[in-house]
């Protein structure tokens, strides 16, 4: 299995701790988030990394390495002028196989990711969703799936950021839906084919539309919360969860 952790960002919301560390760098327990990201991602057998960085790329480079320390191989794609998590895949390409794990990294959703997987595989789709089931009322839903298990609506909570921009978006209904999307997709690699090279593109509207219109974007509905650093309340909220679990695996139940 193989992932692309998105990690391009220059995490504006953070400053000013993010003025000379990536956001994804950010210590948490005494080693960056993302490394949390990546040994949870190891424990699957999910060795293959690629990481899609922009802002500071050399601290993700200077302390990654090549990965072998960390028991993975890690490939870098680096965006001179950030591309939106579209155009990122887009100029990852070359290093992607024909099935891979989409990850943020800013998020950390300690999962089974080899039952995703399987999921993703047995509904023969060109892409799947990982959905948190909002049991634990995080935040407003913004997903709605079908009886078939098929994402039939997706609404973008957050303003769409293009650099250090946010564009605000029209938003459509949340009428109908029940879950959250919780930052880890799967997808064919056939999907980038309909993504602009060279040009900011973004999942969210670009992607994700046109696969629930084609019927191409399964549900795997969990009902482990994910964990995002997004903001300094949330960073805050993970700090402290994984500090009263000594830095290991935090579950929400």
């Amino acid at each position: 299995m193989q992932a692309v952790i998105l990690a391009g960002g220059a995490g504006t919301r953070l400053y000013p701790l993010t003025l000379d560390t990536p956001k994804a760098m950010i210590d948490i327990q005494g080693k960056p988030f993302l490394l949390h990201i990546v040994e949870e991602l190891e424990k699957y057998g999910i060795k293959d990394l690629v990481f899609c960085i922009g802002y500071l790329a050399d601290q993700f480079k200077d302390f990654f390495g090549n990965g072998a320390r960390f028991g993975v191989k890690i490939s870098y794609s680096i965006e001179k002028e950030f591309m939106g998590t579209a155009g990122a895949l887009k100029m990852a390409q070359r290093y992607l196989k024909n099935n891979f794990f989409v990850i943020n990294g800013d998020t950390y959703l300690p999962i089974n990711y080899s039952g995703a997987y399987e999921a993703f595989k047995a509904s023969g789709k060109a892409g799947l969703m990982v959905l948190y089931d909002n049991n634990i009322k995080i935040a407003k839903p913004n997903i709605a799936i079908n009886e078939n298990g098929m994402v039939t609506a997706y609404v973008k909570r957050e303003k769409l950021k293009i650099g250090n921009k946010e564009v605000t978006l029209k938003k459509p209904s949340t009428k109908g839906c029940r879950f959250i999307d919780a930052g880890v997709q799967i997808f064919e690699k056939r999907i980038l084919k309909d993504i602009p090279r060279g040009r900011f593109a973004a999942l969210e509207t670009e992607v994700f539309p046109r696969l629930i219109k084609q019927k191409e974007l399964a549900a795997h509905v969990v009902s482990q919360r994910y964990y995002d650093i997004g903001t300094p309340q949330r960073l805050k909220l993970i700090r402290e969860k994984m500090s009263c679990s000594n830095g290991s695996k935090i579950i929400s139940r």
